[in-house]
C-alpha cells in the first residue's frame, strides 16, 4: 500500500496526513439509454454519485422545490404551529382539484406537511413560506440560505412551490442533496412515501385524499416527490431501497411516460454497481501519527468497510489525520492509551464515505522541565567531577615524575 504524506507545520501540532493513491471515479461513463434530459443516482447515506447524466447542469424542478419548502417547515416550525391560507395564497396556480380551501383556513404543521407533498398544493406551499418567514421574499432567502448550506450551489429558488420562473433553476445533483437533507425528518419521508390520507382543517373535516402518481408502483419506492410545469417537463425525486441499501434518484426534464422506465433503469444500475468494500482489519492495523515528538502507534477498534460504487479499493482514498492537541496540553498530560489521537477518512473523489476513530496503542510522556533541569545539571556535575579528576590524576603523575628524577 503506496503512501502518501503532507506534513502541516503548526504551533499547536505537527499533522500528517496520509493518502492512498486516488483514481476519481467517471460515474457518467456508461450509458445506460436514459430518455430523461438530466438524471443522478446517488447513495442516500454518503451522497456518492453512482450514476450522472448531466447532474451537474441546470434546469427547472418544478414540484420538487416543495422538497425545501418541507426542509424549512420542520426546521422552523413546532408541531403546535398552524398555517393559515392567506388572499395571496390561494391566488397561486391551483395544482389541485381535490380540496378547496378558503381565506383564513389552517392546518396543523404536520396536516400541512402531508397535505403539501400528498397533493403538491401550490396554495398550501405558499401559506408555508409565509407562516414561516413572514412573506414570501424572507421565505425565498431562506430558501437559497439552505441550499448554500447543504452544498446546492448551483441552485436558486424564486418560488415556494416552483412555479416555473426563469431564475428558479436547480441541478440534479443539487437535488439530490435536498433531498438527503430531507431525510433527516422522519415526517417528511412519511409525508413523500404516502399515497393517500384523511386529513382535517379547521374548516373541513375528514377530507379523503391522494397521491395521482404512479412511483408507487416501484417495488423498491420508500419516498418521492414528482414535478410539471411546461417549460420542466417531467421532475422526479425518488428515494428507493433494496436489501437494506437506499439510494436517490433524480430526473429533471423528463416526460410521463418514460421517466418510470428511467427510474427502472437507474435502479438496475445504481444497486448492481455498489458493494460492501473491505478496506481494514483492526488485528491487522500499523499506522502512525505524528503528534508533537511522538511517532503515536495507532490503533482502530473497528474493521473499515464502506458501501461505494468504486470498483476496486484502490480508487478509494484514505486520509489519516492527527489530532489536533494544545502542545502545552500535550507536554502536561502526554497521551494516555485509548486516547482517541485522530481520525480515519475514506473518500471517494469529492465525497466522504466514512469516518471512524483512531486511537493511541500505548501511553506516551513528555519529560517535563524540572526532569529535564535534574538531568541537566546532573550531566554537568558529572562532567564536572570527570574534569576535576582528570587534571588531578595529572597533576599526580607529573609529580611522580619529579620525586623519580630526583631520586
Amino acid at each position: 500500500m503506496k503512501l502518501f504524506m503532507n506534513r502541516w507545520g503548526a504551533i499547536i501540532l505537527s499533522i500528517v496526513i496520509i493518502f492512498l493513491p486516488i483514481c476519481k471515479v467517471d460515474a457518467s461513463v456508461d450509458n445506460i439509454n436514459l430518455f430523461s434530459d438530466k438524471a443522478i443516482s446517488v447513495v442516500a447515506k454518503t451522497g456518492e454519485v453512482i450514476y450522472s447524466k448531466n447532474g451537474e447542469k441546470t434546469d427547472f424542478p418544478a414540484s420538487t422545490t416543495k422538497i425545501m419548502t418541507a426542509i424549512l417547515l420542520m426546521e422552523h416550525l413546532k408541531k403546535s404551529d398552524y398555517i393559515t391560507f392567506s388572499d395571496q395564497s390561494l391566488k397561486q396556480e391551483k395544482s389541485n382539484s381535490q380540496i378547496i380551501f378558503s381565506k383564513g383556513e389552517k392546518l396543523d404543521r404536520d396536516t400541512a406537511l402531508k397535505t403539501m407533498m400528498i397533493l403538491s398544493a401550490n396554495d398550501l406551499a405558499y401559506a408555508i413560506g409565509e407562516k414561516v418567514a413572514g412573506n414570501i421574499p424572507a421565505f425565498v432567502k431562506m430558501m437559497n440560505q439552505k441550499a448554500k448550506e447543504i452544498g446546492a450551489t448551483h441552485t436558486h429558488f424564486v418560488t415556494p412551490n416552483g412555479l416555473h420562473d426563469i431564475n428558479h433553476y436547480t441541478t440534479p445533483h443539487d437535488l439530490a442533496l435536498i433531498a438527503r437533507e430531507a431525510m433527516k425528518y422522519p415526517e417528511i419521508m412519511t409525508a413523500m412515501g404516502t399515497k393517500s390520507a384523511i386529513i382535517s382543517t379547521s374548516v373541513q373535516k375528514n377530507k379523503y385524499i391522494f397521491n395521482r402518481s404512479n412511483m408507487f408502483t416501484n417495488p423498491y419506492f420508500y419516498a418521492g416527490k414528482t414535478g410539471f410545469t411546461n417549460e420542466a417537463g417531467n421532475t422526479l425525486v425518488e428515494i428507493d431501497k433494496k436489501n437494506g441499501e437506499t439510494i436517490i434518484n433524480v430526473l429533471l426534464h423528463s416526460s410521463k411516460p418514460q421517466y418510470l422506465n428511467d427510474i427502472k433503469l437507474l435502479d438496475n444500475y445504481a444497486f448492481s454497481h455498489l458493494r460492501q468494500a473491505k478496506l481494514f482489519n483492526k488485528n491487522d492495523w500499523n499506522q502512525t501519527v505524528k503528534i508533537g515528538s511522538f511517532n503515536v502507534k495507532t490503533m482502530l477498534k473497528e474493521d473499515v468497510n464502506v458501501l461505494t460504487a468504486a470498483p476496486k479499493n484502490n480508487d478509494l482514498t484514505i486520509k489519516i489525520i492527527p489530532k489536533k492537541i494544545n502542545m502545552n496540553q500535550l507536554n502536561k498530560f502526554g497521551i494516555k492509551k485509548d486516547e482517541i489521537v485522530g481520525t480515519l477518512e475514506v473518500w471517494n473523489g469529492n465525497t466522504k464515505l466514512k469516518q471512524v476513530n483512531l486511537f493511541s496503542e500505548k501511553n506516551y510522556q513528555v519529560k517535563n522541565k524540572i526532569e529535564k533541569s535534574s538531568i541537566f545539571f546532573s550531566s554537568l556535575i558529572l562532567s564536572s567531577i570527570i574534569i576535576i579528576l582528570s587534571i588531578f590524576r595529572g597533576l599526580r603523575s607529573k609529580q611522580r615524575y619529579r620525586m623519580q628524577k630526583r631520586g
